[in-house]
This record gives C-alpha cells, structure tokens and sequence, in this order.
C-alpha cells in the first residue's frame, strides 16, 4: 500500500506533468526551447524577493516571470534571443548575491537550483489544478488559433487570427507554469520537465494533438517512475524524474530510426 505522503507527492508531479507537458509542446513550436531556462533563472530573482518579504514562493516567482514574459514577447525574434541570453544569466547572478547578502534569510542555493518536490503541500497543489483548468481550456478554445500561429505567424494573421496576441499568451503562460513548479523542481529541473517529453514525444507523433498526449503520458510516466526510484533508491527526485524522461526520449529517438 502506498503511503499518503508519497501518494501526495505523486499527485503533485502528475498534476505538474499535465500542465507543463502540453505547454512544451506549444513551446517547441514556437521556437522557445530555451525560453523555460531563461524564466527558471528569472523566477530564482522572485523566490528570493518572496523568502525575504515574507510570502509564498510561487508569487514572487510568477510576478518575475510575467514580467520577464511580456518583456521578451514584445521584442521581434532577434532581440528576444539576446534578451534570453542577458536576462538568464544576470537574473541567476543576481540570486547568488541576494543568497550571499542575505545569509539569514535561510535562502539554500541546492533547493533553488533543485528543487524540492518533497516540499509541495495544498496550496502549491491548488496552484497546478487552477493552472491545468487555464491552460486545457485555453486549448480547447483556441486551438486553431495556437496551431497556424505556431506554425505560420504570418498566414495566421492574414486569416484573421491574433498571432501577436496568442504568441503573448504562450510566454505569459510559460511564465505562470515556470513561476508554480519551480519550488518543486528547481531552476535547473523545471524546463526539463517541459521540454523533455516534449521532444520525445515528437519522434512518434504524427499530429499535434498526438504529439501533445504522448508527451504528457511520457511526462507522467517519467513521474511516476522517477519518484518510485527517488524513494525506493534514496535518490534527489527532481533528477530522478529527469532522467526517467530523458532515457525515455533516448530509447524513443533509437526505436524511431
């Protein structure tokens, strides 16, 4: 039988993997696989604000992030490539000297940079499920919106669909979902989880739709395995569940050939 406190841990990564695993797929088309590493290093600057104000991880994280977001989603191609660059690593130095500044505000580098899944309590769960809510219904709504923006920006705004605007939501989301998961995953964790299964996804998806529901059962999968070797092996969960994905995504891409 399955403890409660792992059973809790459980849902919280799958509840995670739903969220960030069709996000990732939107991401990859449109070009933003690193887009994740820059907000994750972002939201390091928000979590910090948020220990030293006193208040919940996730808010600061989100408020950075968004702000992080529409900066670069107002910004063409180009630019927004040296802005990921200038804001990843400036908001990541930032953080090690607030860390260093501020040695009492028990600010620990390792659950920044990693995670800790085993933190996640009720709010951070109610966070995931008001986000799945958002984002699957946001899909559903405007999924053709989201597919001719993602694959044709130009074509999409000749037939009328607001490309600009839906391109926005696509950051402000990654934003949103970078911001609630990075207290469990970390800065160096929380992209992968979105990115990953994404790409392995790819190699055995003929359709959008599909591509979307095998990344997220390969996402879940890889959580589900990862915390199970995580507790069963005494092993950091975070990684764990990044490496079940990544040979997941490596046995994938050699079955594909």
């Amino acid at each position: 039988m399955i403890d409660s406190f792992v059973l809790f841990i459980i849902i919280a990564a799958l509840l995670a993997s739903l969220v960030t695993a069709p996000l990732g797929c939107i991401g990859l088309w449109n070009g933003l696989a690193f887009f994740g590493d820059t907000l994750a290093h972002a939201s390091l600057l928000g979590i910090c604000f948020s220990i030293l104000s006193d208040i919940p991880y996730a808010f600061g994280a989100i408020a950075v992030c968004l702000s992080i977001a529409y900066f670069i989603g107002q910004k063409s191609s180009k630019q927004s490539d040296v802005s990921l660059a200038v804001i990843s690593y400036s908001c990541l130095s930032i953080s090690i000297l607030i860390i260093s500044i501020f040695p009492k505000a028990n600010l620990d580098p390792n659950t920044l940079l990693f995670g800790d899944l085993l933190s996640a309590n009720l709010s951070d769960i109610y966070l995931l499920i008001l986000a799945l809510f958002i984002l699957w219904g946001s899909i559903a709504k405007y999924w053709s919106a989201i597919l001719m923006t993602s694959f044709d920006a130009d074509l999409a705004q000749v037939q009328g669909f607001p490309s600009k605007m839906v391109r926005l939501a696509v950051f402000l989301a990654y934003a949103i979902t970078i911001g609630i998961i990075m207290k469990m995953l970390g800065a160096l964790f929380a992209p992968a989880l979105t990115i990953i299964p994404a790409a392995a996804a790819r190699y055995r998806s003929k359709t959008p739709f599909e591509m979307i529901t095998s990344a997220t059962l390969i996402s879940c999968f890889s959580s589900a395995i990862g915390i199970g070797a995580s507790f069963y092996f005494d092993l950091p969960t975070g990684p764990s569940i990044i490496c079940v994905a990544a040979t997941t995504l490596a046995l994938i891409k050699i079955s594909a050939k």
